[in-house]
Order: C-alpha cells, then sequence, then structure tokens
C-alpha cells in the first residue's frame, strides 16, 4: 500500500477520526445494554478484531478485503504490525471487564473523543510533532469535557484528564488505543 499524499490522506484520517468518535458509542450502549449482554458482546468484538487482524497480517488478499470493509481507514504503517483498530477494541473491552459500568462508559467516550481531538489540534498546532503540547492539551480538555458530562467530581476529572493526555503520548503507535481507557479506567475507579 503506498502512502497517500494530499487531499487522499486527509480524507483518509477524516474517516478513520471519524470513526474513532462513533466508537465511543459502545461505552453507552453497553450501559443500556447491560452486564449479560455487554459482556460477552465486549469477548465476540475482541475476537473479530483478534481474527481480522490475524489475516489482515497474513496475507496480501485478506489485508486488501479488510481494508476494503473498512474504507480506507488503516494507514499505511499498519500494513505490517497492528492496527489501531484493534487495540482500540481491546482497550474497551479490558476497561469493561476490568471497571464498574460507569466508569468503563466513561472512560470510553473520554477516549473516543480526546484522542481525535488531540490528532486534529497536534496535526494544526504541533508544528509537525507526531505527539505535541497542543495535541496534549486538547486530549486533556476533550477529556475534561467528557468527564464534566459524566458528572466526575473535581479532583478525579483533573486527574483523569490529565492521565488520559499522558496516556494519548505513548510512544508506541496504537497503544495509546489501550492505554487511555485503561488509565482514565484506573484513575476514576481509584477516586471514587
Amino acid at each position: 500500500m503506498s502512502p497517500p499524499t494530499g487531499p487522499e490522506r486527509d480524507r483518509r484520517e477524516a474517516w478513520r477520526r471519524s470513526l474513532h468518535v462513533a466508537s465511543g458509542a459502545l461505552g453507552p450502549l453497553a450501559v443500556a445494554a447491560g452486564a449479560s449482554v455487554a459482556t460477552p458482546a465486549f469477548a465476540i468484538l475482541v475476537v473479530i478484531a483478534a481474527a481480522a487482524e490475524a489475516a489482515r497480517l497474513a496475507s496480501p488478499q485478506a489485508a486488501a478485503l479488510v481494508a476494503r470493509v473498512a474504507g480506507g481507514a488503516f494507514r499505511p504503517a499498519e500494513v505490517r504490525r497492528p492496527s489501531g483498530a484493534g487495540t482500540l477494541a481491546l482497550g474497551y473491552a479490558l476497561t469493561w471487564w476490568l471497571f464498574p459500568a460507569a466508569v468503563a462508559e466513561a472512560a470510553i467516550v473520554v477516549t473516543a473523543l480526546a484522542d481525535p481531538a488531540a490528532a486534529i489540534v497536534g496535526s494544526r498546532y504541533g508544528r509537525g510533532a507526531a505527539k505535541s503540547l497542543a495535541g496534549s492539551l486538547a486530549c486533556a480538555g476533550a477529556a475534561a469535557l467528557v468527564l464534566a458530562v459524566f458528572g466526575v467530581g473535581p479532583a478525579a476529572l483533573v486527574l483523569a484528564a490529565i492521565g488520559a493526555a499522558v496516556a494519548e503520548r505513548s510512544p508506541w503507535r496504537g497503544t495509546d488505543n489501550l492505554a487511555v481507557p485503561l488509565v482514565v479506567g484506573a484513575l476514576l475507579h481509584w477516586m471514587q
């Protein structure tokens, strides 16, 4: 897969960010469905994501099929390594399984909104840095707004927003999708 340039790259990144934001619906849907439905549903999500990742990494034909189904959401760098989508599915599932439903819901929504906020602001104002101060501030700000909507108290809100920004700065590609929900979930659970 050749790296897209210009408008094609921008279209792919916009689509990828839109999917990331939409994934946040999984938190409220899980709470609405209840643990008896959501817990196995997250297991199914992880199995599907793992199977897609394994097939995609093992076979060029499977990779092409998965890329078509994803509508071009994969980055060229993800051709030979696990994708952000796979780590996001695992991050959401672990968060759901490890923490109370209300904590997991908030952590999932934070992840869905704060990471794209960091990417948008960071790419615009980050002076070309892969992880920038501008992006981190946007991540923390978006996390704080989400947590305020969820009625999180001030101390937990500030700590979890900072935790989201620190976790989002993970130096290994894709691991922020795993780290952000787990760090936010752990901090919210600890501060309860």
